[in-house]
């Protein structure tokens, strides 16, 4: 399946049929075969009974192991935040086998970051990369948990290094959270918006189920009432031209629910660090060295001290090689 910045007719007709209600027998577009990111979502659709059915097991078995930590989280009196699918599949699809997600993103607040970290390993969780010292310095933002075969992701920023965020995350991030189970709470849905349209701009291949998480929340948003609150945020962040342009294509393409006033007051202003998105879609190796830029104080020393001995550690086989 070819991913590209422009949704395909697949995921045009899936969006319609969602904003008319998901009735079923109600989706008229191709058949999405077994390989596209919406095979799941559209599987009762197309009579594909089986893939329904193992979607549905694979996002029940991803819950219930993530469950376990989560009550030990709510036991503590601390929350952590569902972001992307692990929040949608459940808020505002359909059924949540019809959101595919390879791993469950959780966005933590740093007042709690150790407490959490914690708990997630009196739990059996075991850590992936990075190590902890880059993580709970704050010079990157994400840190890897793995138990049973399932990841979940624990998020400090939405950038991995948040040094290269030209503005500000919303000051209301954690106010008016959505309650999804004990331990877990779903972010107000105009920054739940905000987020996937930011983690959208990031990549270089564009999934088409990020399309239909971005047309569902802006009818979210707009039956909430809270386009100005989006508004104010996203011109914070000072990703707005970029935000514009993603929102237009949700609203001309896919019919979702923007208000034109929006889109044009975000296409206005142009800031001195917009074309980071593009560079860091330039190379595995250019994100890290946008990082070294921004960092300040002790942070750029001791990542640049890190990079240089990673280098050099890369080419001592090369040197016994030639002894």
């Amino acid at each position: 399946m070819k991913n590209s910045y422009q949704p395909d007719l697949i995921t045009k007709e899936a969006c319609k049929w969602l904003l008319d209600g998901a009735v079923s027998g109600g989706y008229t577009g191709p058949d999405p075969g077994g390989r596209h990111d919406l095979t799941p979502l559209l599987s009762r659709e197309t009579g594909k009974q089986q893939v329904s059915l193992s979607a549905g097991a694979i996002w029940f078995r991803q819950e219930q192991i993530v469950r376990t930590v989560l009550k030990r989280i709510a036991e503590e009196g601390i929350v952590v935040w569902a972001m992307k699918g692990f929040d949608l599949a459940r808020s505002i699809y359909p059924f949540p086998g019809g959101r595919p997600m390879c791993d469950a993103d959780l966005f933590i607040e740093e007042k709690n970051r150790q407490k959490i970290m914690r708990i997630f390993k009196k739990a059996g969780w075991l850590k992936g990369s990075p190590g902890d010292g880059v993580f709970t310095s704050g010079i990157v933002s994400e840190m890897k948990m793995y138990k049973h075969g399932v990841m979940a992701e624990l998020h400090s920023h939405i950038f991995y290094f948040p040094a290269t965020f030209p503005g500000k995350l919303p000051f209301d991030l954690f106010d008016n959270g959505r309650l999804l189970e004990p331990g877990l709470m779903g972010f107000a849905w105009h920054n739940a918006l905000l987020l996937v349209i930011i983690h959208m701009l990031t990549n270089i291949s564009i999934r088409p189920v990020w399309w239909v998480d971005i047309c569902l929340l802006c009818s979210k948003v707009t039956d909430a009432g809270t386009w100005d609150m989006f508004l104010r945020n996203a011109f914070g962040t000072k990703l707005g031209p970029a935000i514009a342009s993603t929102l237009l294509t949700a609203s001309s393409e896919l019919g979702a629910p923007v208000p034109e006033k929006i889109i044009n007051f975000l296409q206005v202003k142009k800031y001195q660090r917009e074309d980071i998105l593009t560079s860091l879609k330039m190379g595995s190796r250019i994100p890290t060295l946008l990082n070294l830029k921004y960092l300040t104080g002790w942070k750029r020393i001791s990542w640049g001290y890190a990079l240089f001995w990673l280098v050099i550690s890369r080419q001592q086989p090369l040197r016994k090689e030639k002894l």
